[in-house]
């Protein structure tokens, strides 16, 4: 039967003509057609996407064997096939019309992460009429394997997108269980309404830090500037107390993954010596690559220093 894996590999390459195969439409078939035939979900899409548009070389358009392969990939709980599947029953293509089915493949993927599936269920227009506290349920009971899709509908409420209704509570409660996850995102935006007292969350100063070093270790740029404020300020001891050295220590965190306000920011605590030995060189190097990524203020940083330094210069005795 042969390897499936590089099977349908090979359908790929003949369907786009990659690296040194042709594009022939036929050879690409075959190969998804060989893999799929082995079980192999993503082969299996790949065939109901061939029967759904045939093909010039000999492939037959059919409806009906586009749903049938699709079918197949869906059941194996690929949610990619998950969402098609619930696109043929909401079109009516292989099969009758069903906007019932069509939900229930859409809720299936989209509790499995998929974005397209959740986007298609919160629309307002496509008729599904969709029990949303089934799908919030669907999705919370599926958070440790897609809390980013719990963050996702948290941020729809937040912001009133796709005809959700705002609702505060929902979009702590969402944001709650997804940084419970590990979510970096979602735990910095905790940290934002424990920090700021928004949607119902009181003001608190320690949780607010709690959840904003729980997303900077996992690399979360804002939540990294974030808690170099509160070290700064000391607004949050005991859980952080005031310490120029840990803010400067955070801002370089930040620095070091690309964030331009960051290394501004990191220009400035080297320029003045804040929680690190001053050092102008240093600070003018930051500077400048904050500049280059268009921070006016690390310009202006840099014009005022090169006017000490020629002033410096100017007024400096003869040797």
């Amino acid at each position: 039967m042969g390897y499936a894996p590089a099977q349908f590999k090979l359908g790929i390459c003949y369907e786009l003509g990659l690296t040194h195969f042709p594009m022939d439409p036929s050879l690409s078939f075959a190969w998804y057609k060989r893999a799929a035939m082995q079980g192999h979900a993503d082969a299996e899409l790949a065939v109901s996407g061939w029967y759904l548009t045939g093909h010039p070389q000999g492939l037959l358009q059919s409806e009906p064997l586009a749903y049938e392969w699709a079918s197949k990939a869906a059941h194996r709980g690929w949610s990619k096939a998950e969402y098609t599947l619930g696109h043929y029953h909401e079109v009516g293509i292989g099969v009758p019309q069903d906007l019932d089915i069509a939900k229930q493949w859409y809720i299936k993927a989209a509790s499995q992460g998929n974005e397209r599936a959740l986007l298609r269920l919160l629309v307002g227009h496509v008729g599904l009429d969709v029990d949303y506290g089934h799908l919030k349920d669907a999705l919370l009971d599926q958070n440790h394997e897609n809390p980013y899709l719990v963050h996702q509908l948290a941020q729809f409420h937040e912001l009133r997108e796709y005809g959700l209704v705002p609702d505060e509570d929902a979009a702590f409660e969402l944001y709650a269980a997804s940084a419970q996850e590990n979510y970096a995102p979602a735990q910095y935006r905790l940290g934002a309404c424990y920090e700021f007292g928004i949607l119902g969350a009181p003001r608190d100063p320690v949780q607010a830090v709690h959840w904003y070093r729980r997303g900077a270790d996992n690399g979360h740029v804002e939540a990294l500037l974030a808690l170099a404020g509160f070290y700064l300020d000391g607004s949050a001891a005991p859980e952080a107390e005031q310490s120029d050295q840990e803010a400067f220590r955070y801002v370089k965190m930040a620095a070091q993954r690309g964030v331009p306000k960051a290394e501004y920011i990191t220009g400035f605590f080297l320029e003045y010596g804040l929680g690190v030995e001053k050092n102008i060189k240093e600070a003018k190097q930051w500077y400048h690559i904050a500049c280059a990524k268009g921070v006016e203020s690390a310009e202006r940083r840099l014009m005022d220093l090169d006017r000490l330094t020629a002033a410096a210069g100017a007024t400096a005795p003869f040797a």
